[in-house]
């Protein structure tokens, strides 16, 4: 059974990187308007109902955006009672990376975005829904935390998730910036350590 889900679940992040680079090849041919979810299908070699098991709109496509997700292991150890800078900044970092469908080539999507920068709204909001996953998991987890209670009674658990959330992006966007010239997930995760260290420092002098 185990074999049988592999190769399901092989099959599909096939499909899914055909579509999404049929996509983006395709825009960057003719431009955004021009492409058609006909086209992109017929590209990959797959129905056009089957574009939509995949991708919910043209602009996903091109853009290879997914849902944002969690993985369940990313949570096992996830406590607010210390670093919990470095904790957000990491989970931030991890679901935004499950909306680009993983380690890729990602050429492609800054080709795009580069010609066409109006596509970072859609990118925008994908990000939007990241926040507000993590967002959720970290009200959740200051709900049952000793040491936060004393913020608590003064503010909301979803205020001060939401004010760790932005404060723990920015060290994230931070490290995609170092890592720009060769942004792969393995350096952006290394940069993200001497972000969230430097962050600390500002902090502590900015008082």
């Amino acid at each position: 059974m185990s074999q049988l889900i592999s190769l399901r679940e092989r099959k599909r992040t096939e499909t899914w990187a055909a579509l999404h680079d049929a996509a983006a090849r395709l825009t960057l041919e003719r431009g955004p308007e021009a492409v058609t979810v006909e086209q992109i299908a017929a590209s990959a070699r797959v129905s056009p109902r089957t574009f939509f098991n995949y991708f919910s709109t043209k602009e996903d496509a091109i853009l290879g955006l997914q849902e944002p997700s969690i993985d369940k292991h990313l949570l096992a150890d996830f406590s607010p009672e210390q670093n919990l800078l470095e904790q957000v900044s990491r989970l931030l970092m991890a679901v935004v990376h499950s909306t680009e469908g993983g380690e890729r080539d990602v050429s492609l999507r800054i080709d795009v975005l580069t010609a066409y920068p109006f596509l970072r709204q859609r990118r925008y909001a994908y990000f939007v829904r990241v926040e507000q996953l993590v967002r959720d998991v970290v009200a959740a987890a200051l709900t049952d935390s000793g040491r936060w209670q004393a913020a608590l009674s003064r503010n909301s658990a979803e205020d001060v998730a939401r004010m760790i959330v932005l404060v723990a992006g920015a060290p994230m966007r931070y490290a995609f910036q170092q890592a720009a010239d060769s942004p792969t997930i393995d350096n952006q995760f290394s940069a993200l350590d001497g972000a969230t260290a430097l962050l600390r420092e500002v902090l502590e002098d900015i008082r």
